[in-house]
């Protein structure tokens, strides 16, 4: 509540009680929101930058990538997911403790990776079979397998 004084007429100089509702659940609800599509966004390019900016550098140059090229991206990428991905699921463990809540936070950030790999499935595919064979990327099955989340 906020006490001020009014100017204008026989109340002049008196003091007026004006009440401020704040929603603060919904401040909350906001906030946290906010949190999570940071975490999302943080956790998702943590796991699969290589691919974003290789994506976007054959996108902005219009160069056609090499086999090798492709194979160092998909094995540094699968690299990292392997290295950081158990990292991610201890840290949402200890602040969430909550598996349910867990896998609901887990599941945009699965799909942001699923969705890279595949953008450079369709540059892969483009290659001759040998050079498919040869980059060895992992299907939608062995990523989701990888990704799994429990």
């Amino acid at each position: 509540a906020v006490v001020s004084t009014q100017s204008t007429g026989i109340f002049q100089g008196a003091p007026q009680l004006t009440k401020k509702l704040l929603d603060s659940k919904k401040d909350v609800d906001i906030n946290l929101k906010e949190a999570c599509t940071d975490f999302i966004t943080t956790a998702a390019t943590m796991l699969s930058s290589p691919i974003n900016a290789f994506l976007a550098t054959i996108e902005t140059s219009g160069t056609t990538p090499t086999m090798e090229q492709c194979r160092n991206i998909v094995s540094e990428t699968t690299q990292r997911i392997s290295n950081k991905f158990s990292g991610i699921k201890k840290l949402m463990n200890l602040y969430l403790a909550n598996p349910d809540t867990e896998a609901i936070l887990f599941r945009p950030i699965r799909g942001q990776i699923l969705s890279q790999f595949a953008g450079l499935r369709k540059v892969i595919e483009k290659m001759d079979e040998e050079d498919q064979f040869i980059i060895n990327c992992p299907s939608p099955e062995q990523l989701t397998l990888t990704l799994a989340y429990n």
